[in-house]
């Protein structure tokens, strides 16, 4: 076996390497986002701190398994709406909005009838009540019907 065949062999050897940290690294990061829900959502439970129900993201997340990777992907919905809020005075309504969740989510219509409109309300007013007020367009979409 020549050199150039031993060095192509490595290298593809290392490529596949690659390729299995990124997806362990990928399936870590998931289950890492999930378990602080959950841990966050336990807390929660016990120390009695909030009315919690079927309607808060926390447990909506979790029941339908969305990937922890996306997780994220909802606030950065909240602030891109904002930046566009405050640039062309533009808002989507609820219905826009909770439909915008719906994609980016990906929601079955099985998923839809757990991921509901007051779901998204709910993230909203949380946004929205935040204590520095750096999401006023969460209270514009929620006052339109």
């Amino acid at each position: 076996m020549s050199n150039v065949s031993k060095l192509e062999a490595r290298v593809q050897q290392i490529e596949d390497s690659v390729q299995q940290i990124d997806r362990l690294d990928h399936e870590v990061y998931n289950l890492t986002q999930k378990l602080e829900k959950a841990t966050d959502l336990l807390i929660d439970i016990i120390e009695g701190n909030k009315n919690l129900g079927v309607h808060d993201l926390e447990y909506v997340l979790l029941k339908l398994d969305i990937d922890g990777t996306k997780y994220h992907e909802l606030p950065l919905l909240i602030f891109r709406t904002e930046r566009k809020f405050r640039s062309s005075g533009e808002f989507p309504t609820i219905q826009e909005f909770h439909q915008m969740v719906i994609e980016m989510f990906s929601l079955t219509e099985d998923d839809q009838k757990i991921f509901t409109l007051e779901v998204t309300k709910n993230v909203l007013e949380k946004f929205m009540n935040d204590e520095d007020n750096l999401f006023p367009v969460c209270k514009r979409i929620l006052s339109s019907h």
